[in-house]
Parts: C-alpha cells; sequence; structure tokens
C-alpha cells in the first residue's frame, strides 16, 4: 500500500509540473502549484535524507560502513535520481537563480517508479538488453519526423509562412 501511494505522488507531482506550464490554468491556481511544489520538495528532500541515513542499516550488509556506505549509496542511480530531482529548487532558492528550465529533470522521478513495480523492473531490463535496438528504433522515428517536417515545410510554407517558416517550426 505504501509503495502505492509513493507511486502515486510522484505521479501528482509530475502532473503538476506539466499542468503548471498551461497559462490558463496557471492564471488560475498558479499559487497552489507553487505550495505544492514546496511541499513536495520538502517531503522528498525529507524521505531521501532518510534513506541516505537509513541504508546502512540494510540487512546483508550492501552498504557497510557508515561513512563509506552512506557515500556509496548516494551514488546509486536511483539516488542520484532523487538527488537530481529536488537540488534544482533549493539552488534556485538559495542563489536567487532562475532555474526552472530544470523542472524537466524533475520529471526523472517517474524513473523511481521501477522500483516498486516489477513488471517496470523487467522493462528496464529488457530495454537494458535491447539497447541498441532499442536505439536504432529511436533513430528510425527520429529520421522519419525529420523527413516528415521536411516534405511539410516544403509543401505549407508558402501558404501558411507565420506556421511553417522553418523545418523547427514544421516539427513543431
Amino acid at each position: 500500500m505504501a509503495q502505492y501511494v509513493y507511486g502515486r505522488a510522484h505521479f501528482s507531482e509530475c502532473v503538476g509540473i506539466v499542468l503548471d506550464t498551461v497559462q490558463s490554468i496557471h492564471a488560475v491556481i498558479g499559487d497552489f502549484f507553487d505550495w505544492f511544489e514546496l511541499v513536495s520538495v520538502i517531503i522528498f528532500a525529507g524521505e531521501y535524507m532518510l534513506r541516505v541515513w537509513s541504508c546502512v542499516e540494510e540487512p546483508g550488509d550492501a552498504y557497510g560502513g557508515h561513512v563509506k556506505g552512506r557515500i556509496r549509496y548516494m551514488l546509486t542511480r536511483l539516488a542520484i535520481i532523487d538527488l537530481v530531482a529536488f537540488l534544482p529548487f533549493y539552488l534556485s532558492t538559495l542563489f536567487g537563480v532562475d532555474l526552472r528550465f530544470l523542472r524537466v529533470i524533475r520529471l526523472f522521478r517517474l524513473l523511481k517508479l521501477t522500483r516498486h513495480s516489477p513488471t517496470l523492473t523487467i522493462l528496464w531490463a529488457v530495454m537494458v538488453a535491447q539497447r541498441r535496438a532499442v536505439t536504432t528504433a529511436f533513430l528510425v522515428m527520429l529520421t522519419a519526423f525529420l523527413f516528415s517536417s521536411t516534405i511539410l515545410f516544403e509543401l505549407e510554407h508558402v501558404a501558411q509562412p507565420e506556421k511553417f517558416s522553418s523545418i523547427p517550426a514544421s516539427m513543431w
């Protein structure tokens, strides 16, 4: 049950990030999104710190040693994803730099759901095992996207120059 709630919390945070970029929605409930982000970041940062603190207590001594074990844990893939997911918020708060463009990094929280789902764990293992085939399929799709955008640009830029002003605009 806790895994289900935990996964929903990550999903809700990601939905909030996406909806906050819609101007009409942000104009109405933008303050809610700001508070939701603050509370989410505090919860996820606290949870990260608790996991770093308690990782040396796991059976089997996977992260043996108090300092070295915690550092070893902090260098794992999932711990790095956690850290990168909430660190931009604190950096922008401390240094006054607008790092909202790093919101996309927080979407990596969805990758943590693989920890709680055997199906997603199997999917991840298949993706790793078949990375060459997946990369090839991605490149084929990217090439098809580029060709279709170029053809669309050539066919439509005279009729609708404001919409199809360039190939990147045609991609959009």
